[in-house]
């Protein structure tokens, strides 16, 4: 079923905005790459090493003979990791000095890493793997519509009312202002497509939260012909692409 694939891989998805940069993010290249640079929604592998400021070494991949992958976007590392590896390039090797707040800020991490530690990581990108859904901008999103695909829009009911919505768009909301996933998304998403290989296109404001939701279901959940509107609907409205208001579904969650 559907259903309980959907909502196992939704139920595992950290989904958290980036905090405010209280303090910057200090990135420094040592060696610049050649290689395939790494972009959001890609999978990287790397070799790393962390210190705190007073020289401490707390972690390294090196001394494990095991190097580290994460897909860039799915909130799974601290925000200064998923900051200051973006835009990388295989062969390439970073120093990443990450302030508390993009780090473990006041909680710290267990008895490694103290309350507000500023980090120290020497970062290798070792290999890129390409994701697994394709970004659309607008002209491809007018033709998807032509052509009867499905669109979902995961945006809250307060953000269709603002913008309105694309025509003929199913709308379903994914998580809330805090980040607490539908749990009647799954449910309400088989109702549109019969499987994880339909064709289907997300769309949401700007596309960041369409992104990582394509991104975990193509890795996770086995959809095989997702297409994200990289730029969000925003970038329609400015296209002046046509939007009517929003006709609330039924079942409406945050309604």
């Amino acid at each position: 079923m559907l259903r309980p694939i959907i909502a196992a891989a939704v139920s595992a998805l950290l989904l958290f905005i980036l905090p405010a940069q209280a303090e910057e993010l200090k990135v420094t290249d040592i060696t610049i790459g050649t290689g395939e640079e790494a972009n959001v929604g890609e999978t990287v592998v790397v070799h790393y090493t962390g210190w705190l400021m007073d020289g401490t070494k707390f972690d390294s991949s090196h001394d494990r003979n095991q190097p580290f992958s994460f897909t860039l976007g799915e909130r799974r590392v601290i925000p200064g990791w998923e900051q200051g590896v973006e835009g990388m390039k295989v062969g390439g090797k970073r120093e990443l000095i990450i302030p508390p707040e993009l780090g473990y800020g006041r909680r710290g991490a267990g008895n490694v890493i103290p309350p507000n530690a500023t980090l120290k990581f020497e970062v290798e990108l070792l290999e890129v793997k390409g994701k697994k859904f394709s970004d659309i901008g607008n002209d491809e999103l007018n033709a998807k519509l032509a052509a009867g695909v499905p669109v979902v829009d995961i945006r809250r009911p307060d953000e269709w009312k603002a913008t309105g919505v694309l025509a003929g768009s199913h709308l379903i909301t994914f998580f809330d202002e805090k980040g607490q996933v539908n749990p009647a998304f799954g449910d309400e998403l088989q109702k549109v497509i019969t499987g994880p290989g339909d064709e289907i296109v997300f769309i949401c404001q700007s596309g960041n939260r369409s992104s990582v939701l394509s991104q975990h279901l193509s890795e996770k959940a086995g959809f095989t012909q997702i297409a994200n509107v990289q730029n969000g609907i925003a970038s329609w409205i400015e296209a002046e692409g046509a939007v009517g208001p929003a006709s609330l579904p039924d079942n409406c969650w945050l309604c």
